[in-house]
């Protein structure tokens, strides 16, 4: 088989498709977990989180190691903690037994969110770049609606501890998808001169590059923080209002299933017309007003659809921050850097949500929660194209 660009594209989405499956596994067995461990919405809260904890420690040394001893045996290896971790969480009969195989799973995934990125940049990063990427981030959320969609049905008519078996399966696909299919580019590809910053350095991060990816990441971490409070609280609120379990997942999952288009809609529009700051600022002013909106209507399958599309648009442009600013002697350690940021917000925002869900006592308050979240990443992303166009220039 003739391994091309688009066929490690394919590869990656893999990997990210069995990522999604399994982070999502929590929130579709929710009320199964809090009926049978006795729990509340915090401590799902925190199993949600918990499985992107390690991200923090590790997404920096996965950088290293990937560089050190290849991206792909590196990637290989994770992916069989995601097995394993899915295994002890099915066969879980105790909440200390879940944490455990969350953060077994979580500390795989923490592995593939930087080191699959990193791929991606090394065949993508000179041209297609928002358009790959776009293609490339299909895989978290078709994996979570894949998972809102089939694992809710799974728990109801088998049990909960098969949907954790299940991602174990998913994870096991995407490993002899990885393993038998990726290889790194003959040379990495450079990131134009003109998006560079001035006196970069090959030994090492300079401070110019860190503090670009650390505002970058910042925006990464509150985009997707709010996508997640979205997803896990999202179905809370559609019950409060009288909707069945099962029926709430399917909403929701709507919000991520319009990635499949929307998503690839973005990228291509920002690489075609070259307007992505265009496209990230009125996906993003899209958000905050569905957002405001989402928990005071009573048409959720318009508004999370209507939310699921904005969302996309905007994505591919913030996730592909890091690949203009970064050369390839610098990438894994700088996307390491960056996910450090993403893993931050997906660990402790679904958690202050599920506290913020039990002091109010409705799920209204999280979803504006996230709202300002979205607000934020404007800001942010302002500051960041100020930021480079001023240190290019020096």
């Amino acid at each position: 088989m003739v391994i091309n660009r688009w066929t490690v594209l394919a590869v990656l989405v893999i990997g990210r498709l069995s990522v999604g499956n399994q982070f999502q596994s929590i929130g579709s067995v929710a009320p199964f977990l809090i009926q049978d461990f006795n729990i509340g919405y915090d401590q799902i809260g925190t199993l949600i989180g918990l499985y992107m904890i390690p991200g923090l420690l590790l997404s920096i040394p996965a950088g290293h190691l990937g560089k050190r001893f290849g991206d792909r045996q590196v990637v290989s290896a994770a992916i069989l903690l995601m097995i394993l971790g899915g295994i002890l969480s099915g066969l879980a009969d105790n909440y200390a037994m879940l944490v455990v195989g969350r953060l077994i799973g979580g500390t795989g995934a923490a592995f593939l969110f930087v080191l699959l990125m990193k791929m991606l940049s090394d065949w993508f990063a000179d041209k297609e770049l928002f358009f790959s990427m776009s293609i490339f981030i299909i895989g978290w959320p078709v994996g979570i609606a894949a998972a809102q969609t089939i694992q809710g049905p799974i728990a109801e008519h088998f049990s909960w501890n098969m949907v954790f078996l299940l991602t174990a399966a998913a994870s096991a696909i995407a490993l002899i998808a990885i393993a038998g299919l990726y290889r790194p580019p003959d040379t990495p590809v450079e990131v134009p001169r003109d998006e560079a910053p001035a006196q970069q350095v090959s030994s090492g991060l300079s401070g110019r590059e860190i503090w670009l990816i650390c505002i970058a990441g910042c925006a990464w971490m509150l985009i997707n923080g709010a996508y997640l409070v979205m997803l896990s609280f999202g179905p809370v609120l559609l019950i409060e209002q009288g909707v069945s379990i099962t029926e709430s997942g399917q909403v929701v999952s709507l919000m991520s299933w319009v990635f499949f288009f929307a998503l690839p809609l973005g990228g291509y529009v920002a690489t075609r017309y070259k307007i992505p700051d265009a496209i990230l600022v009125s996906g993003v002013i899209v958000c905050v007003v569905i957002g405001v909106l989402i928990p005071y209507t009573s048409i959720p399958v318009i508004t999370f659809t209507l939310y699921g599309i904005a969302y996309a648009i905007a994505v591919p442009v913030v996730s592909s921050l890091p690949a203009l600013v970064l050369q390839p002697e610098n990438r894994g350690p700088g996307i390491g850097i960056f996910q450090v940021w993403y893993f931050a917000g997906s660990a402790f925002m679904p958690i202050a949500a599920g506290f913020i869900q039990d002091w109010t006592g409705g799920a209204t308050a999280p979803m504006l929660f996230a709202t300002g979240m979205m607000f934020a990443v404007l800001c942010l992303h302002g500051v960041f194209r100020y930021e480079q166009r001023r240190l290019v220039a020096m």
